[in-house]
């Protein structure tokens, strides 16, 4: 049997100026400058500066974008000692205070920080 040759299925022909431009980053720094443009309107901007890109590939890019971007904004609200956390420390520390009006054996330190943690998180 003869071997075939294999021939890439991407056999497009690029044009020396597209090898050497990211097309991404000239879809990103348009969608900067304007944020609401439609992929169309940014394909049309992008031609006249000499850049080919699809409608196609400018949905994905900026729909990417703002992929990144809201995974962004959940990363810093979290990273930002988000009030879930003194939620907790509060519960804690109402459920130690019970406790300790109960008459269960609570140590006096441990009252006495939760009750400051309480009067942090009221204000």
């Amino acid at each position: 049997m003869d071997k075939k040759s294999r021939v890439p299925k991407n056999t497009k022909t690029a044009s020396t100026s597209d090898s050497k431009v990211n097309k991404s980053a000239a879809i990103r720094d348009y969608l900067a400058a304007s944020p609401e443009a439609k992929p169309k309107e940014i394909v049309a901007a992008l031609t006249a500066k000499g850049i080919n890109v699809s409608p196609n590939m400018v949905s994905i890019v900026k729909a990417k974008t703002k992929i990144k971007s809201a995974r962004h904004k959940v990363k810093e609200s979290s990273d930002v000692g988000s009030g879930n956390a003194d939620r907790a420390g509060g519960l804690d520390a109402v459920l130690l205070l019970y406790k300790a009006a109960q008459g269960q054996d609570v140590s006096k330190p441990r009252v006495r920080q939760a009750f400051l943690t309480l009067v942090d998180l009221l204000g």
